[in-house]
């Protein structure tokens, strides 16, 4: 194989970046489209393909999704892609409708990245029901993920170092960790879905009106890209 174009490759990997920041520009839909192309090469449960896409470009929309609980970030990007998938999987063990999405957003990360477009992975997202009534998404098919894009504000972005080192997550015939403050971790999980149960179950008035600002201003991330 090509060395030179292997490299290439690898080197979309080692730089791609989630980006929360961008200009202005819109992004042409026909590029939307492409990148859309690349991430359907993905591999799929039984090779069904069933992915469907939508588009959200309106700002009236994409607030709609940010008053109902959606990350602020949806109504900050020019665009987004919204991800669904048939979810009428006979694994429901291992969820492989939700492993071929995984599959299918990499990819699509990958290849907005490789068109100069910057592009964030969002699960901060309103109950599923409020999704499938402002899309008319049918019963039958979940959102799953919701993907923000557009063009970069800067050209260089902040590294991201690997929190682990490769040889420390990876072990031969049995699991590599042995993981300390197990049970703390799990309490606070326990609690955060807890809160986050309670959030969704909030009146879309009452979060728009009083609690959206708070939970930006405490609860959500910041990061330099």
């Amino acid at each position: 194989m090509n060395e030179e174009l292997v490299n290439k490759e690898l080197k979309i990997l080692q730089e791609r970046r989630s980006i929360r920041r961008f200009t202005e520009e819109k992004v042409p839909r026909s590029l939307l489209l492409n990148i859309i192309k690349y991430a359907c090469l993905a591999p799929s449960a039984c090779n069904e393909q069933a992915w469907r896409f939508i588009i959200v470009t309106e700002s009236l929309l994409k607030q709609k999704i940010v008053d109902a609980g959606g990350s602020i970030l949806i109504a900050k990007a020019p665009c987004g892609i919204l991800i669904t998938y048939d979810n009428r999987t006979r694994n429901i063990q291992y969820r492989d409708d939700i492993q071929t999405v995984g599959a299918c957003i990499q990819n699509l990360l990958l290849a907005a990245h490789a068109h100069g477009l910057g592009a964030c992975w969002i699960c901060t997202l309103p109950a599923k029901s409020f999704l499938r009534k402002i899309f008319k998404i049918p019963s039958h098919y979940s959102p799953l993920a919701y993907i923000i894009l557009g063009y970069p504000c800067s050209k260089s972005v902040a590294d991201m170092p690997r929190k682990h080192p490769v040889e420390k997550i990876v072990s031969d015939n049995c699991f590599p960790l042995q993981e300390a403050g197990v049970k703390k971790s799990l309490i606070k999980t326990f609690f955060g879905r807890l809160l986050v149960g309670i959030y969704r179950r909030i009146p879309i008035s009452l979060k728009k009106k009083y609690i959206n600002k708070i939970v930006d201003k405490k609860f959500t991330k910041k990061f330099e890209n």
